[in-house]
This record gives structure tokens, sequence and C-alpha cells, in this order.
């Protein structure tokens, strides 16, 4: 399976965001948006009840216990977090899950694979957008992106590697150094500079040609 990159800046993400809202609704944008701010594996964060959530609003925070590691994970209620929750529980008052799928009239997280599917089908608005700024390249999205841009946009932000690395309960600062990496995707400057390098020419040129 191919590697599965990060949004490489805000306004990146951004785009990710507004994509998910205008292809598939507010709930796949909230989906989104708490798998970065909670920097969760998507199988994490689908197990979320609503019982947790409302829960968390008297302590300020809960915990859960990562499918992967079993370790715990403590999460804390921000501002934005609770903004989100608050237009959640309005939305789905009835809810046992957090994002809960109705398919089938019986009540269940939303699987991971319809997650995964909303994510790539974001592919080609994050691609136009790129192209529209200058910027080239292919990307390859999937629900594990969002955990990845969660952690890169907050080293962006002046967050050390020891706290992402406790952020997201990585054993070794390898591993998180490794998420942290967009290689493919920050090759490309370098592909654009031979057009400088090698004929003169830049992305600006071919613009306005």
């Amino acid at each position: 399976m191919s590697r599965v990159h990060s949004a490489r800046d805000r306004d990146e993400f951004g785009v990710i965001l507004d994509a998910l809202e205008r292809n598939h609704g507010l709930k796949a944008r909230w989906l989104a948006e708490l798998t970065a701010l909670w920097a969760l594996r998507i199988s994490d964060l689908l197990a979320i009840t609503t019982a947790q959530v409302d829960e968390s609003f008297n302590t300020g925070e809960f915990t859960i216990i990562e499918t992967k590691t079993q370790k715990n994970k403590v999460i804390t209620l921000t501002p934005h977090a609770i903004k989100l929750l608050n237009k959640m529980r309005l939305t789905f008052p009835n809810n046992i899950y957090l994002f809960e799928s109705r398919h089938g009239g019986s009540r269940k997280p939303l699987s991971r694979k319809t997650a995964w599917r909303w994510m790539s089908q974001v592919e080609p608005d994050v691609i136009k957008w790129r192209r529209t700024c200058g910027r080239l390249g292919g990307v390859n999205l999937g629900t594990h992106s969002l955990r990845k841009s969660g952690s890169r946009l907050r080293q962006q932000a002046g967050v050390t590697l020891e706290e992402l690395q406790q952020l997201l309960n990585h054993s070794k600062p390898e591993t998180t150094i490794n998420y942290l990496d967009n290689n493919e995707q920050d090759l490309v400057d370098t592909f654009v500079a031979g057009d400088i390098a090698l004929f003169g020419e830049g992305i600006l040129d071919q613009k306005n040609n």
C-alpha cells in the first residue's frame, strides 16, 4: 500500500476540510477535524461513544485505550473541540457513537472503509488547488493523513518533537520523525527547480503561456 501524505500546510488542510464538507456534509468535516485535533487513528476515533463525550464535559478530558498499542491516551477538550462536540450533540442527540452509521438500520460506528473513501475522493480537489497556487505533484490521501496532518501542522506551529512523540503515544522518536516526514511531497520542489536549472523556465512562466 502506498504511503499516505499529510497536508503540506494549514492552507492545504483547509482545502481538505472544505472538500470533505462539500462532498459529504458536515459529518465528514467534523470527523477530519477531530481526528487531526486529537491525533487519533481512525479506528480509535470511531469507537468513541457519546456517553464518553458527555461525561468529558464535566471533567475536561476523557481517556481511551488505543486499539493498536493498548496504551491509555488522555484527550483534553480544547475550545475548538468543545464547539464541535456541542454542534454534533445538537445535530445527532440520539447517537450512541460519536460518528454513527445508520446503514441497514443498525446502531454502529461509521465504517473505516467509508471514512477512507471520503478522504481518497478529496485528492482531485487538493491537486486542483495546488495548481492554482503554483504547486505541482500528486497526493495520496487516506484517513491516516489526518493524524499525520495534525502532527505536521503542530510542528510547523512550534510544537517540539518530544511533545509530538508523547501526543502520538510513540515509543521511539524515530517513529514520530517518520510521521512528520513528507519526502515524496517535498521532493516536488526539486523537480520544479529543474525547469529553472535546465531550461530557464519556472512554473510562473508556464501559467502565463
